[in-house]
């Protein structure tokens, strides 16, 4: 059974007693792309609930059933977004309809699933596809996620996941296949959850794509709730030329980047300070700033490092990065007047504050004491004392490492957490809609009693809160830390009705918090750790972890796989491509070392020196603190590179550099091993070279550079021209001109 809209060159076939999709092509096309599809839905429904041992809530006794059965004739509607078809199904006994809309605007094809009014209470769903691809040479683009670019398909031997519009990482959420003649783009779209997806190539000819959508729902609730799937689009246009396609989607779908950051950020220098102390493996301590009067202390050190903002982490141990009180800036911060006298102290040396802020939970001695006992009865009780590293590094789908890490956290840190905590936080009987629940009225959580943002008296009381801050202290920003952390089901009554939608309430609410701070400070920053696109629509600048495997990848040859990257010129193409999928004006927070990648790791192997050596550190640092958007660093992370990170910060002042084009060096002169990008400023031209590896590198560049000068060298000095040679590990910084 073949779906058609006159107003679209696709159509889509049609298993005529599941409504499944069979096939998909362009009109007058006689070879398509793909020849075939395997499509299943897997429904997980009903049965009961309980904590899971790292928090938030599992399901057990449940039924799964993946039988579908069409139970009508498809259902044509028209409006001026484009053409509906609508099948009625049956999953198992659960009433439905698979939605099949051809779009005017974006991508081509949308797929969907209704759920209709019933009895049964939705846990999760599945949606995997099964392509059988024309024969050819295809390679595969995934923007943002751990494979490197243009790779022929066969080389990904392992699933690759995908990080979702609302993940951590810096994902488009996309997939683009290609090979000489045709093109296929799909796209997982849904943001109103935060899926979880796969990508395994089978052979040349073949690729599979799993999408959990992370979706729940109380059925008797709703006459009819739907769930985006995928979207999927024929149109021959090929990778080098898809970013522009793919900005029109992200417009049609309301996902854009406000595009004006305050001008002090791009060029800025973010120090990530502590104050108090962190316990790792319950005996090592981490103290940089005992006292906020040692920060004010330091200022003069960090102003002469070139760092022009601090982020100012909650005070640790207790309450760490969890809610306390939020108006209370003596226990979340530090002592309120020395708070006060160092912001105005920075600020009279030219450095700019911002405050590190949770909107994940509470925490009283009731729910540390059910986190702890769960890490103590968990999975990871045994390994706990095992070696672990940065969890960043990892593939989206792998959690082990992050999840043995953060038991031992939760044991670190339960006695100080539960000494400075109430026994039961006030506001859980003063506000009872605020707080994620269970179907039995519990309170849930991760390791706090968790606020839902979708609660709009919340997001009231929270906004107001923020303001306080900025009006008390005279801060200039806000990072907020963790704002999806809360990535499970609230199926409190006011909630269950679409439960998993609190996740990412979040971005509605920092949309609305926008104008609000912008209008009492005009330069404020708004700045978050997810750098998923959805987190884009609200925020002057994001985080990035998606950068992180990158890291590692480009310093340990033995962490490299056959579908990453292999070099520092793989590295510059992930990046290109990525930002190339960004909403138009998105803004990167860069960094090598942060309190995350620091926090993780076994002792003694927490720092990037310690991890690779110093001289990949300087390496590691001249190409991170080079790309566009700001630089930041967790104290302590200066170490062994004092003397390059006022070079770094004096070239960001320079306005080419600042407000220059980026250039990737992509092309084929370049070596595998250089990391190169210039900006570019009408004919004025400063690039930034970097040898990553153990031996002299010399080539002639596929550019143009006239009367060049030396900015700075890192390492051994370097021989700029025709011919440039590279010492090994070593980087250079040249101002140039071209015709």
């Amino acid at each position: 059974m073949k779906l058609r809209s006159e107003e679209s060159e696709h159509w889509i076939q049609v298993d005529p007693e599941s409504g499944l999709i069979t096939h998909i092509g362009l009109n007058g096309d006689a070879g398509v792309a793909i020849s075939a599809i395997n499509a299943v839905i897997k429904v997980e429904s009903n049965g009961s609930e309980r904590r899971a041992p790292t928090g938030g809530i599992e399901y057990f006794d449940t039924e799964i059933t993946q039988e579908i059965k069409s139970t009508g004739e498809p259902n044509q509607t028209s409006n001026r977004d484009g053409s509906v078809w609508k099948i009625p199904i049956l999953i198992g006994e659960i009433p439905g309809a698979l939605v099949y809309r051809f779009n005017n605007h974006g991508p081509a094809v949308s797929i969907s699933l209704e759920f209709y009014q019933s009895h049964n209470l939705i846990r999760n769903t599945t949606y995997s596809l099964s392509f059988t691809l024309e024969q050819g040479d295809w390679k595969v683009n995934i923007p943002g996620n751990g494979i490197r670019g243009n790779l022929p398909i066969e080389k990904v031997t392992e699933s690759i996941g995908i990080s979702p519009l609302g993940g951590l990482r810096g994902s488009a959420s996309l997939i683009h296949l290609e090979n000489a003649k045709k093109t296929i783009a799909i796209w997982i779209d849904n943001d109103i959850e935060i899926p979880e997806s796969l990508f395994v190539a089978t052979g040349k000819n073949g690729a599979d794509i799993q999408i959990k959508s992370n979706f729940g729902s109380d059925l008797s609730l709703v006459e009819t709730i739907e769930v985006p799937l995928l979207s999927i689009d024929l149109t021959p246009i090929p990778w080098k030329r898809f970013p522009v396609v793919f900005d029109g989607w992200l417009r049609s779908r309301g996902i854009t980047s406000p595009g004006v950051p305050p001008q002090w950020v791009a060029k800025s220098m973010i120090f990530e300070a502590q104050i108090g102390f962190s316990v790792f493996a319950q005996i090592n301590k981490y103290s940089p700033y005992p006292t906020v009067k040692n920060l004010i202390d330091d200022l003069g050190r960090i102003k002469n490092l070139g760092f022009s903002c601090i982020q100012l982490m909650p005070k640790q141990p207790y309450p760490s990065y969890n809610v306390h009180d939020y108006r209370d800036i003596d226990t979340s911060y530090g002592e309120k007047k020395e708070i006060q006298r160092l912001v105005q102290e920075a600020h009279n040396l030219g450095i700019r504050v911002i405050l590190d802020v949770l909107l994940h939970g509470v925490l009283d001695k009731e729910i540390i004491k059910i986190a702890a006992d769960g890490v103590r009865s968990g999975p990871f009780r045994d390994l706990i004392e095992s070696e672990t590293e940065d969890s960043f590094s990892s593939d989206v789908k792998d959690w082990q490492n992050y999840l043995i890490a953060w038991s031992r956290h939760i044991i670190d840190f339960e006695p100080f957490w539960s000494e400075g905590s109430p026994k039961k936080t006030h506001l859980e009987d003063e506000h009872p809609d605020w707080f994620y629940r269970d179907s039995s009225g519990e309170v849930a959580g991760v390791y706090t009693k968790a606020f839902d943002s979708r609660n709009a008296e919340w997001q009231e009381y929270f906004t107001e809160s923020m303001a306080y801050l900025v009006r008390e202290l005279d801060i200039d920003g806000f990072r907020f830390d963790a704002p999806t952390y809360n990535d499970f089901y609230n199926w409190a009554p006011w909630a269950r009705y679409r439960a998993s939608a609190s996740a990412l309430a979040c971005t509605g609410l920092f949309e609305r918090m926008r104008p609000v701070f912008k209008e009492l400070k005009s330069d404020f920053l708004f700045y978050t750790e997810p750098s998923g696109l959805s987190l884009r629509r609200s925020m002057d600048l994001n985080y990035n972890y998606d950068e992180q495997w990158l890291v590692t990848s480009l310093a340990s040859k033995e962490s490299q796989k056959p579908w990453g990257i292999q070099s520092a010129k793989d590295l510059a193409q992930w990046m290109k491509d990525r930002d190339s999928l960004l909403p138009h004006g998105s803004m990167t927070a860069h960094h090598i070392d942060s309190h995350d990648t620091f926090w993780w790791p076994t002792w003694g192997k927490k720092w990037r020196r310690e991890q690779f050596g110093i001289d990949m550190v300087r390496n590691l640092t001249l190409i991170f603190a080079t790309l566009p958007g700001p630089f930041m660093m967790f104290i302590g992370g200066e170490e062994g590179i004092e003397d390059l990170l006022p070079q770094i910060s004096s070239l960001k002042s320079i306005k080419t550099w600042c407000d220059g084009l980026p250039e990737w060096w992509c092309d084929d002169a370049t070596p595998p091993e250089v990391f190169g990008l210039s900006r570019s400023l009408d004919n004025d031209v400063i690039s930034v070279l970097v040898n990553t590896s153990d031996a002299e590198i010399s080539f002639a560049p596929d550019r143009e550079i006239i009367d060049s000068s030396l900015i700075f060298c890192v390492g051994a000095e370097c021989t700029i021209g025709k011919t440039m040679i590279l010492p090994p590990h070593s980087g250079v910084v040249i101002s140039h001109y071209r015709k």
